[in-house]
């Protein structure tokens, strides 16, 4: 008898004999149809916030997530630093790339150079953005983007002062974050 699956498992259940080629079956698909774990925040994210502006209106709901943003930005550059820290390391911007708390390459695939002496990063590709774009939600995920890596880099080390130009603000298909720490350029 050849039954499709959904019909096997309302008639009959589940059992491990059945539920046995999962794991080769996941394998085989590799990373198909997986939606990377900061892609995931970002739709989450998104979603929260397009409930929140919904309910508060924009202004309001603005606000209220910008408080929630840059207060978890500061929580992670300040776990960052605790990370360098109990390493016996200064709070170099070299340290927080070493000890940062997210996969940089895999989730935004940077090109970076060091013009002038500083160091600028830049994002063409961006899980956070991308899946919440692939749900039409990305103009609420850019309200995280706004704040949140200042945030972060105040948590961090306040004396690392971030430039950043946005894909939202400028209209470009990339950000380009420019971390200044040498005094003079400052």
């Amino acid at each position: 008898m050849n039954m499709d699956d959904l019909k096997k498992e309302k008639t009959e259940g589940l059992d491990f004999q059945y539920l046995g080629d999962v794991l080769d079956k996941k394998k085989e698909l590799g990373n198909k149809y997986l939606t990377p774990g900061f892609g995931l925040a970002g739709q989450l994210f998104a979603m929260i916030a397009k409930h929140v502006i919904t309910k508060l209106g924009p202004e309001e709901g603005e606000a209220l997530l910008k408080d929630a943003i840059e207060e978890f930005g500061l929580e992670r550059g300040k776990r960052i630093a605790e990370k360098v820290k109990e390493e016996k390391k200064s709070l170099s911007l070299k340290n927080w790339l070493i000890y940062t708390d997210i996969d940089s390459f895999e989730n935004f695939r940077p090109i970076s150079s060091t013009p002038n002496d500083d160091f600028v990063v830049k994002v063409k590709h961006c899980t956070f953005i991308n899946a919440a774009k692939e749900w039409n939600l990305d103009e609420y995920a850019k309200i995280y983007c706004k704040y949140v890596d200042y945030k972060i880099l105040e948590g961090y080390n306040p004396d690392v002062k971030l430039i950043l130009e946005s894909r939202h603000d400028t209209g470009a298909n990339r950000c380009v974050f420019r971390y200044v720490i040498k005094e003079e350029n400052k």
